[in-house]
């Protein structure tokens, strides 16, 4: 095999074990956000993906949390308390967020991040580009069958040697 055929496949098979990975996350109660604003940087960097324990929805103060409020989900980190409700703020915002958190308001709290991650996985998203790495990932699980095959054909026969 040569260099870049390995290293292809290499690719290929990180991307695959990483996509099935996320693709499963939602079984364990762990969602996968894309982080699309700056707003919680340095701790969560934009284009990176944060990880979400939707069990976890009574955060404590300094926890990161998402929560969702008209439609939209939001992850900052959770400044304080006001009554039962949560004052949260962006780490690189000035101010707090305008409304407080309710408890039912809350998703999750965030459990660790992948920088960058999310770039590649909103490309993945394209219906096309999802098709050709999908084919592309049942071509090289063919080509592995068909290896798998040829070399027990050949281990058959040179034991019948």
């Amino acid at each position: 095999m040569h260099t870049a055929e390995r290293a292809c496949r290499l690719v290929l098979t990180l991307a695959a074990v990483i996509g099935a990975v996320i693709l499963f996350l939602p079984l364990f109660g762990i969602r996968a956000d894309i982080v699309l604003s700056g707003s919680m940087e340095p701790a969560l960097r934009t284009g990176g993906i944060a990880f979400t324990d939707t069990g976890r929805r009574q955060p404590d103060i300094g926890d990161i949390i998402t929560y969702e409020i008209k439609g939209s989900c939001i992850t900052h980190r959770v400044e304080g308390k006001d009554g039962q409700r949560f004052i949260t703020r962006g780490d690189a915002n000035e101010t707090p967020d305008p409304e407080p958190v309710n408890p039912e308001q809350i998703v999750g709290t965030v459990v660790f991040s992948v920088p960058f991650l999310g770039y590649a996985a909103a490309f993945l998203q394209k219906e096309t580009v999802f098709c050709l790495i999908l084919a592309m990932i049942v071509q090289e699980g063919l080509f592995l069958a068909a290896y798998i095959i040829q070399q027990k054909g050949e281990r058959t026969r040179l034991r019948g040697k």
